[in-house]
């Protein structure tokens, strides 16, 4: 990241310099000196461009593997809640009826209103 801002960054002052330069001297030079440095300038933006793409997909993949980690991560979670629930479940069979009973009771009172 801090590589590709100091590459944007001495580009663009390349370029500024020979605009500054450019305009000091442009009643001494010659059209063909003018195209010469418009070129020059194109292809410096031609670059600037490039480094600021490549640093963007650069962290669009960033971005990309770190959402993959977190939902890699949630899926763990829900595997190991689902093996805990399993677990109480069978461990506790009574209680865990008398649970969903009450769960079902608060949501049937929750959705006559």
């Amino acid at each position: 990241m801090v590589q590709a801002s100091n590459t944007i960054k001495s580009v663009a002052d390349e370029a500024a310099e020979r605009i500054d330069s450019n305009l000091s001297t442009a009643g001494a030079a010659s059209s063909e000196d003018v195209q010469a440095e418009l070129e020059q300038l194109r292809r410096d933006l031609a670059a600037l461009t490039q480094t600021v793409a490549s640093y963007g997909s650069g962290k669009i993949r960033e971005a990309g593997d770190v959402s993959r980690e977190y939902v890699d991560s949630a899926r763990e979670q829900l595997r190991n809640a689902e093996q805990d629930i399993e677990a109480y479940v069978h461990a506790k069979p009574f209680q865990s009826l008398a649970i969903a009973a009450g769960v079902g009771y608060v949501l049937a009172l929750l959705s006559r209103r």
